[in-house]
């Protein structure tokens, strides 16, 4: 039963259509009238009827403009429209929104309106029908695009599985035709270059890297019969193309045009840096696992920076480990003792590694990964470690790459440990000065740590570092260089001088005199009469 919805703003006409038919004779049924356009549009969206029966001429919305509103948003609801006046320019304006038919109300009658209602029926149907026929070619195509993607994506995983995720993938490249006359390409991009946004923030460096792709994509489309550019992951800082329906001298023609175009392209517009380079051309399926490993050893190579743009200009580099296992822990303790040298000597090792030794990508990644465990798990509160946030946003994909992230985070530690350093001596001389302003009151560790602001064990422990005895010790020295002054003037008795600088009793005083001055008080008293 097809529902159908009258509207008109005439309450004599929508009542006259509603009783001049048998709606269900003819398969119909009337669920709703309307009085204006707006008031349909409502019923339209609420309702979704199959077939409306509509007045041209209405108040607030005309049945005109209410066809071409339910045409965006209700394509397989069919109209009939209705007028009191012949008019070509409204008979062609209905038809163009694929009104079924237009009838005029002065000739309205029973088997008139029959006859519109059968073809709006059979339109409906069609619609209908047209309607999930392009849902489901829709539906499979999009799931073969995403079966080809997910193909490609395990082509270019690295670490790809055994033989059976190979003939998986075999098997829908097969589908698509792609497995005769094919390769394909890795670029990498460097947006080190790139205008940064305002903010910098992660949603403005996505844009870009979507900007960057859309634009390689279309120049792909225009040199390649048969393209697929894929980004195996969310950071969008390095692609992979594959390209079939290709002769071998075809292959290396147009990557060359597609790279030259493309670095061209990418200066001016957004910037970014980057190379392609490309695999050997294939001619059957069997060539997947071949296409893997040498996918796998050109992402080694542009790391390394070796120069070429196909894969038989590459000459294999002998790699070697970077032998340095532990490398994380020793920082961490050059860290926690705020050593700058220390920090230094251990990241100038670590960049001599990486630019010396010809390494693999996986050893550098573990390496700076290490390194920002030991910087955010000793610093990470104390300071902006955007340095080491770094990782998380880019992958590693060069070695300079590396090497300039190791030299600016050199920098930044440098500096951060300067004002460790810098702000700790300030604290000491601070604990210095009150002791000499207070040389002859009886001086507590507590009573100084109190005035700087710090623990009494902390600051043992940091004038312990900077000068390698204790603050007690200092204290003493302190009050003996006093002592030595009063001995000096000749008005005061030793034990005077003793319970002056606040001293339990004179015999300790001269145990502590003699240990910092190398005489006892009277021996220092007697030398300095002679003299």
């Amino acid at each position: 039963m097809y529902q159908v919805l009258l509207v008109d703003d005439e309450p004599i006409i929508l009542s006259g259509i509603k009783y001049l038919i048998d709606w269900e004779k003819n398969g119909c049924q009337v669920v709703d009238t309307a009085r204006n356009g707006k008031q349909a549009l409502e019923k339209i969206r609420a309702l979704s009827p199959d077939i409306v029966i509509c007045d041209i001429a209405m108040p607030v919305i005309t049945g005109t403009e209410l066809l071409a509103l339910a045409a965006e948003e209700s394509p397989d609801t069919v109209f009939i429209m209705l007028t009191n006046h012949p008019d070509f320019d409204l008979a062609r304006e209905s038809l163009r929104f694929k009104a079924v038919d237009y009838l005029l109300k002065s000739q309205l009658v029973a088997e008139t309106l029959e006859a519109s209602l059968a073809r709006a029926c059979r339109e409906r149907d069609k619609r209908t029908k047209l309607t999930r026929v392009e849902l489901v070619d829709s539906y499979l195509k999009e799931g073969e695009q995403q079966a080809l993607q997910m193909a490609v994506h395990h082509l270019t995983r690295a670490m790809a599985g055994g033989d059976s995720d190979l003939q998986e993938t075999a098997a829908v490249l097969e589908r698509h035709g792609v497995t005769s006359g094919w390769g394909m390409a890795y670029i990498p991009l460097d947006f080190s270059r790139a205008k940064p946004s305002e903010d910098g923030s992660d949603a403005d460096r996505r844009r870009l890297c979507d900007w960057q792709r859309d634009m390689l994509g279309k120049l792909a489309e225009n040199l390649f019969p048969h393209q697929l550019l894929f980004c195996p992951n969310k950071l969008g800082q390095q692609l992979f193309l594959l390209a079939w329906g290709l002769d071998g001298s075809e292959w290396e023609t147009r990557v060359l045009q597609f790279a030259a175009k493309a670095q061209s392209a990418s200066a001016t517009i957004t910037q970014a840096g980057l190379r392609v380079t490309a695999t050997d051309f294939f001619r059957q399926g069997g060539d997947l696992a071949e296409c893997r490993r040498q996918l796998v050893l050109l992402q080694e190579y542009c790391y390394l920076e070796q120069e070429g743009t196909f894969f038989r200009q590459f000459s294999p580099p002998e790699l070697q480990p970077l032998h340095l296992s532990g490398f994380g822990g020793r920082l961490t303790a050059e860290l926690r003792s705020k050593n700058p040298t220390g920090v230094a000597k251990l990241l100038e090792r670590a960049s001599a590694k990486i630019r010396d030794t010809a390494h693999e990508k996986g050893q550098a990644e573990w390496l700076c990964g290490e390194i920002c465990a030991a910087v955010d798990g000793v610093l990470g509160s104390d300071g902006d470690l955007a340095l080491c946030r770094y990782w998380e946003q880019v992958q590693l994909l060069r070695r300079s790459q590396a090497l300039h992230w190791l030299e600016l985070l050199q920098n930044e530690l440098a500096a951060q440990l300067e004002q460790y350093a810098s702000g700790k001596q300030e604290l000491i001389e601070k604990a210095k000065q009150y002791v000499l302003d207070n040389v002859e009151k009886k001086i507590m560790l507590q009573d100084v740590a109190d005035y700087v602001c710090i623990s009494p064990g902390y600051l043992s422990a940091l004038f312990k570092k900077m000068y390698n005895h204790n603050f007690s010790d200092y204290i003493n020295h302190v009050k003996m260089e006093r002592a030595c002054e009063l001995i000096r003037e000749g008005r005061y008795r030793i034990y005077e001088i003793s319970d002056m600088l606040s001293f339990e009793n004179a015999y300790y005083f001269s145990q502590v005199f003699k240990r910092h001055i190398g005489m006892t008080p009277t021996g220092y008293q007697k030398k300095i009469r002679r003299e």
